[in-house]
């Protein structure tokens, strides 16, 4: 995405809808899209839109459920360096799949 767009804002505009179901389509029919092709090149924000909603739609979080007020404590730290080290700290504590 950050290779073939613009990338200021590039994950706050949306693709073009029938570009983003096209692609979840290649996705859920297990096989492995090709992001070159000039469909997805010419609307590189379908990519970053599938992207945002595949991560919307998990049914835990990315960042889980369960330590969403450690990670809200964290980034609320105000010294920058401090904030950093709780970041990391919490995000140790992530489930392996969530971390990878």
């Amino acid at each position: 995405v950050e290779q073939h767009g613009v990338v200021d804002g590039i994950y706050r505009l949306s693709g073009v809808s029938s570009n983003i179901q096209r692609l979840r389509q290649e996705f859920e029919s297990e096989r492995c899209p090709d992001l070159h092709r000039d469909i997805y090149l010419q609307d590189i924000h379908c990519v970053s839109s599938l992207c945002k909603a595949y991560c919307r739609e998990l049914p835990n979080p990315l960042l889980t459920y369960q330590l969403y007020h450690k990670f809200a404590d964290a980034v609320a730290i105000q010294m920058e360096e401090a904030r950093l080290v709780k970041i990391k700290e919490v995000l140790k504590e992530l489930p392996v799949p969530h971390y990878r």
